[in-house]
Formats: structure tokens, sequence, C-alpha cells
């Protein structure tokens, strides 16, 4: 059964927050940047619909900078 046109919209619009819901990173709402280390504080789901934050030329990362030393 096809969905209605109204269920199609209202799961769209809540799609970003629901990614955002999902995943750890996304849900603090903070970026870093790799070059100079600011952070800044942002709505995810915002940024997954509009865009991420750039700094020093590049995109700001979801991951910490404590995250970034971990990885192996």
């Amino acid at each position: 059964m096809p969905a209605e046109p109204y269920d199609i919209v209202r799961r769209a619009t809540t799609l970003h927050t629901s990614i955002v819901d999902d995943v750890p990173q996304l849900k603090r709402g903070r970026v870093w940047c790799h070059g100079c280390g600011a952070t800044l504080k942002v709505d995810s789901a915002e940024c997954l619909r509009h865009g991420w934050p750039r700094c020093c030329g590049c995109t700001m990362s979801i991951d910490s900078p404590e995250e970034r030393d971990a990885r192996p």
C-alpha cells in the first residue's frame, strides 16, 4: 500500500533528527577543526540539512581530538 502524502512529508521532516538521535557524535552537537583545534556548538540536524561549518579551509569534524587520537 503506497504511503499517504502526509506520511511522506512527516517522515521527511523528521529524517535528520532521527539520524542525529542514532549517532552519538552528532547528538552531542559539537564540531572540531583539524587545523587550529577550534570547536563550535552546532545543531547537527540543521548541518545535515544545509552543510557543515568550515574552518581553516576545511569542513569541521564531528570527531573530537581524543577520538581522532585513539584511532589506530
